[in-house]
């Protein structure tokens, strides 16, 4: 992967618009298939940043993560190496509904994914907000012809894939004050909103909650010991990776 400033025109095979973890397994699945990619997102410095609540796995995302791993994704290993805690969950009840979560280190699982991303040929990262979506074609049958970023540079493309995350057309509710943003300090993506609308596609609105924040906690430790680990050193498997 290069990092570079932008130069108006370039061609790739694929974009892929946001550098979180959706965006990161999109750009690095295309490019081991030998596709020429360029990862685009608002700052490179917040590549796969978690904010909110670092962790991964769990009982609603832990399949996922699994599933991304069988398929040669890099999350998997990437907690592995960055965890700070790890336990199985919901060990009083059946296992159709334990799962295993990892609490990670953010900023140590942010320089990790990047160091990936850095090390995977054929991958560029760089900043940059899409404003425009661009397509060739007539009437019903179109096709993406690239994108054109709020600086007005132009990039041209075969196929483009939108990670964006919270950051498209996001809104912050903080008590009575209503505010456009994507994360905390970040801008929302607005313009590429519009380019949506104006090819047609109607857009919704999901909600994601932070919680209050506490300056006193009781810790909880993670397990010494999760089931199966003997087998689990026989097969030299990291521990999110090889749990079944």
């Amino acid at each position: 992967m290069s990092f570079g400033m932008l130069k108006a025109m370039e061609t790739y095979d694929v974009i892929i618009v946001g550098a979180g973890h959706a965006g990161c397994e999109a750009a690095l699945a295309a490019a081991r298939v030998g596709a020429r990619t360029l990862m685009l997102t608002m700052n490179p410095q917040h590549v796969a940043l978690m904010p909110c609540n670092p962790s991964i796995g769990g009982p609603a995302k832990g399949h996922l993560v699994r599933e991304i791993d069988a398929l040669g994704g890099a999350m998997g290993r990437v907690i592995d190496e960055t965890l700070i805690q790890i336990r199985m969950l919901n060990t009083g009840k059946g296992p159709a509904v334990q799962a295993l979560r990892a609490q990670a280190d953010k900023h140590a699982y942010n320089a990790a994914m990047t160091r990936v991303l850095a090390q995977q040929g054929g991958l560029e990262l760089r900043g940059g907000l899409v404003a425009d979506l661009l397509t060739g074609g007539a009437g019903e049958v179109r096709c993406i012809e690239g994108v054109r970023l709020t600086t007005g540079e132009t990039l041209r493309c075969s196929a483009i894939v939108l990670c964006t995350g919270t950051s498209l057309n996001g809104r912050c509710i903080s008590g009575e004050h209503t505010f456009a943003a994507g994360r905390a300090g970040e801008p929302a993506a607005t313009a590429l909103s519009d380019a949506l609308r104006r090819l047609g596609f109607e857009l919704g609105r999901l909600k994601t909650g932070t919680p209050p924040r506490h300056d006193r906690l009781e810790p909880r430790r993670g397990a010494a010991r999760l089931p199966g680990a003997p087998l689990l050193q026989r097969l030299r498997a990291p521990r999110f990776r090889g749990v079944a």
